[in-house]
């Protein structure tokens, strides 16, 4: 087994007297006359002050979920939590932010983040799409669709600020055309270049 170095608070099923339960646990183990009992206290810290950074996180996202009662697939609800998602960048958490999704979307939230709990796996990448979406500029958040946008943030691109002209090509395209979220998926796939030719969708 694999020991993880980085980890956060997390769900787990153990056995409690014949029945399973679900218990809040840290990633980090503290092992005696292991040599590093010092770095395993600091990780355990470490991953208490993320979990106070998450549910203060969650506590926003409640304040904006509660005027988008239609949220699913709303685009304006997704770029505000994705501005409250930041904190990661913000808190220095970025390394783990895949776990910090799971443990938003999986195990504690994942009504705020338009999935029933499923698969930890897959509930990582709502978060992560709203987090993407967050880094955009509003002006621009409104140039695409919901559906737009669940590929254009997939460019890796769109977020160095030397790449700004592409994704100013990428929103002309979609406002003067319509284009599909099946052509933006096939561009990406394929790296071609824009020719401004109408979308058959």
């Amino acid at each position: 087994m694999v020991k993880r170095n980085r980890g956060v608070i997390r769900k787990e099923k153990v056995i409690v007297d014949g029945e399973e339960i679900e218990l809040d646990t840290f990633d980090a183990k503290v092992i005696l006359g292991s040599g590093k009992e010092l770095e395993s206290i600091e990780e355990l810290l470490k991953e208490e002050e993320i979990e106070k950074e998450i549910q203060n996180a969650l506590r926003k996202i409640e304040a904006i979920a509660e005027r988008y009662p239609d949220r699913e697939k709303d685009i304006w609800y997704c770029y505000e939590v994705g501005k409250v998602l930041q904190f990661v960048d913000n808190k220095g958490f970025s390394d783990r932010r895949r776990l910090i999704w799971q443990r938003m979307a999986f195990d504690l939230r994942p009504d705020l983040f338009n999935r029933t709990k499923k698969d930890a796996k897959e509930s990582k990448r709502y978060p992560e799409f709203m987090y993407h979406l967050g880094k955009q500029s509003k002006k621009n958040v409104g140039r695409a669709t919901f559906n737009q946008w669940r590929e254009i943030v997939k460019f890796k691109e769109i977020n160095k600020d030397q790449d700004k002209e592409f994704l100013e090509q990428i929103l002309t395209i979609c406002e003067r055309e319509g284009l599909s979220r099946q052509r933006i998926k096939k561009l990406r796939e394929s790296k071609y270049s824009f020719s401004g030719e109408g979308d058959s969708r």
